[in-house]
């Protein structure tokens, strides 16, 4: 299937029941039955938006990483499963799957992250960034909650000085977009909610 360019906004992608699920347990302290950890585990993180501290924007949120791709690691799989919770989202990545009508991807990257709301202190959005640099690749972000902290997708596939706006997605339970990584996409940091979302990088 051609990704290049693709943005895809799906409401209730998944079944209510299954939306319930995911938010209980990353919000609602509800355990997945057989994971190790008492209580979905957060982790923090002094800056959401950058690497290094050469652009850090000093944005503080929280972080749970499912997969990782250790490309340089021969010690350990790629990709590798770091938390038992990636398989809370397996039935959704099936979903996808089926959605788009292809057989099966590799997962290179699968992270949540937790962002809380900053009042009415007014910011600009987080830096344009693209998740991997060297693979094309499928981005499904999954938003657990409403919220506010608009998802913005660019048209620009390069580093731009003057990026232009493709699409703008609000945070709702249930709602997944998919979208060409190669497409320099941000956020906006949330005002009044806590904005809570998975995001997948899938290749295949």
């Amino acid at each position: 299937m051609e990704i290049k360019n693709k943005v895809e906004v799906i409401d209730n992608f998944i079944p209510v029941e299954y939306q319930n699920l995911i938010y209980d347990v990353l919000m609602g302290g509800k355990d997945l039955e057989g994971a190790d950890d008492n209580g979905f585990p957060w982790y923090f993180t002094e800056d959401v938006t950058a690497a290094g501290e050469y652009d850090s924007q000093h944005r503080p949120a929280f972080s749970h990483s499912y997969v990782t791709y250790y490309e340089d690691d021969e010690a350990l799989p790629d990709p590798f499963i770091e938390s038992d919770y990636h398989r809370l989202f397996v039935p959704m990545l099936r979903r996808v799957c089926k959605h788009l009508d292809i057989k099966g991807f590799n997962v290179t990257q699968g992270r949540s992250f937790l962002q809380l709301p900053l009042g009415l202190r007014s910011t600009t959005p987080d830096s344009p960034h693209i998740d991997m640099v060297d693979e094309d690749h499928l981005v499904a972000l999954y938003y657990v909650c409403n919220s506010d902290g608009d998802t913005i997708i660019y048209n620009e596939r390069e580093r731009s000085s003057n990026y232009t706006i493709k699409e703008k997605v609000t945070p709702k339970k249930g709602r997944i977009v998919l979208f060409d990584g190669k497409l320099y996409h941000t956020a906006e940091q949330p005002k009044y909610n806590s904005r809570c979302v998975a995001n997948y990088n899938l290749i295949y």
